[in-house]
């Protein structure tokens, strides 16, 4: 049986932060300031050190104005008690309406608010035109952006789960190596299902682990953040995220491959069941980090 103790022994010796997205079983996907904090109290007495904020938690913020003068203190009050906790935060932001730059400047100054690690987006801004003009606005509008606000958060470049978008770990890299103050974000579960079940071996992850940080540099084996869900797929890419139990992605190649390398950071387990469903995953973890 896992408790506190152990749960921080397994992440010492990992050299990762663990957490979750969203929420807890009881409230799966936290929307008041008030589900966040009960979230975070929980999440402490377990062990995690990290917690993914849903967008949801933010949809009352229609424009700058709301979030200093309705939100602000709110969100201090969540960014305090992370940070009594220890536990850190990221914020992550998967819709946007067809002209983004409002939301993509109110996330920005929540998350400096909140002292977030990083504000993780989809690279999905745009939908009706060819993936390569998708790819070029996604870079001009986030430099844009960047270069319009006096905030200067991280944002994390997620890649996305279906072949008909973007967002393959290309298209992320193209991104980073593009923009400023962003880094990857790899989500396993989706690398895994845009390849219709591409991380069969230990070597399909070192691969890909191998190119990141070819191109992103050494200093990215430091503060890694990945996402890691089960997932069903078809030949189109994504069709769900499972259980990472029922799925067939093998969590402890990417454990073998952290140590390996001494990669240090924050991995994120996405699990329906939340906390519960991760616990059981970890227990594994827990054999292959002695």
């Amino acid at each position: 049986m896992l408790n506190r103790k152990k749960m921080l022994k397994i992440q010492e010796r990992l050299g990762m932060r663990i957490g979750i997205p969203y929420g807890i079983k009881s409230n799966p996907v936290a929307k008041t300031p008030e589900e966040v904090l009960n979230a975070l109290v929980e999440l402490y007495k377990i062990g995690f050190r990290a917690f993914l904020l849903p967008e949801e938690l933010f949809s009352g913020i229609k424009d700058l104005s709301d979030l200093y003068k309705e939100y602000y203190g709110d969100l201090l009050r969540i960014k305090t008690i992370a940070k009594k906790y220890d536990i850190e935060l990221a914020i992550h932001k998967q819709t946007f309406s067809e002209i983004p730059d409002e939301e993509l400047k109110i996330f920005c100054n929540i998350s400096s608010v909140m002292d977030s690690r990083s504000l993780i987006l989809h690279p999905t801004f745009y939908k009706r035109m060819p993936k390569d003009q998708i790819l070029q606005l996604v870079i001009y509008k986030i430099n844009e952006i960047l270069n319009e606000i006096k905030v200067k958060p991280e944002i994390g470049i997620e890649t996305t789960g279906r072949i008909n978008e973007v967002g393959s770990l290309e298209d992320v890299l193209d991104i980073v190596k593009r923009t400023r103050e962003t880094e990857p974000i790899l989500n396993w579960g989706h690398i895994h299902a845009r390849g219709v079940g591409a991380l069969r071996t230990e070597s399909d992850f070192r691969m890909i682990l191998d190119k990141v940080r070819s191109e992103i540099g050494q200093p990215w084996l430091r503060k890694a953040y990945f996402l890691f869900c089960g997932v069903s797929y078809d030949p189109s890419g994504l069709i769900r995220h499972i259980s990472i139990e029922k799925s067939d992605l093998n969590i402890i190649y990417l454990i073998r491959e952290i140590m390996s390398l001494g990669i240090k950071g924050t991995l994120i387990l996405e699990d329906p069941e939340r906390e519960e469903g991760v616990l059981k995953i970890i227990e594994k973890i827990e054999d292959a980090v002695r």
